[in-house]
């Protein structure tokens, strides 16, 4: 290869350069090692309706890095994380001794398996006490299928209400099948297919359902085509809602 000739000022800029990394690189070493650089400010932005601020401080302080350089804020957030009803936590650094930290809870819109709960998005979370949260309405199901699950309770519910009550206690079957519990103590088997159909027919027949009788129906069976079958309370018999409804076969 030819040699290449450099001129001596060209020299000196390259040392000069060269002399600026390395200065640079000190000094960014030694910022990053100096205890002046420590964090030693957080500004929090939470609710505190179920999360306090000490549960957020001691999660902080469990980690043991305090260097605004060499502070992760993943191994920040991850403790957070494990905070009862911390849904989510977003951390940003703040020049020069700061962070800001984020929190926000879950909020809890019904009981899961009687010791979980869901928040309004259908997740499941677990607490240390559920006591006081008793009077959410009660869900059972396979965990994997909560979102699910809880968008079509929203669905039944707001055709139920048509009725005057709501859905208090549900449970799904391994096989998918739907049992509803309503507030007024009325059972309804709801099968696991055409569930939104079926209950609105219910809803579409339930004052003439009623003048049938002067109290209301212990359980109610929705698992046929184009009927159902009701069960009164203190009696043995079922009547075939056949006069209104046509009958049908079982189909789940």
């Amino acid at each position: 290869m030819p040699e290449v000739n450099m001129s001596k000022g060209t020299k000196l800029s390259l040392l000069m350069i060269s002399l600026t990394i390395l200065f640079m690189a000190a000094l960014m070493s030694g910022m990053i090692r100096s205890s002046h650089w420590n964090i030693d400010n957080i500004e929090l932005d939470a609710e505190f309706k179920r999360v306090n601020s000490e549960q957020i401080r001691v999660a902080v302080a469990s980690y043991p890095e305090r260097s605004f350089f060499k502070v992760k804020v993943d191994d920040i957030r991850e403790n957070l994380m494990q905070i009862p009803w911390v849904q989510q936590v977003t951390i940003k650094k703040k020049w020069p001794n700061s962070i800001i930290i984020k929190v926000i809870e879950h909020k809890a819109v019904a009981v899961w398996n009687d010791n979980k709960l869901l928040n309004e998005k259908g997740e499941v979370f677990k607490v240390d006490s559920i006591d006081d949260l008793t009077a959410l309405p009660s869900i059972s199901g396979n965990d994997g299928n909560s979102q699910q699950i809880w968008d079509k309770y929203i669905r039944f519910n707001d055709i139920v209400k048509s009725t005057g009550f709501d859905i208090d206690t549900t449970k799904v079957s391994n096989r998918g099948g739907w049992s509803l519990y309503l507030s007024n103590g009325i059972n309804i088997n709801l099968g696991s297919q055409k569930m939104d159909a079926k209950l609105v027919r219910l809803t579409d027949t339930w004052t003439k359902l009623l003048n049938k009788n002067k109290q209301l129906p212990h359980y109610i069976d929705l698992r046929y085509t184009n009927g159902y079958v009701v069960k009164w309370p203190q009696s043995n018999n079922r009547e075939l809602q056949q006069q209104q409804l046509g009958t049908g076969n079982n189909n789940g």
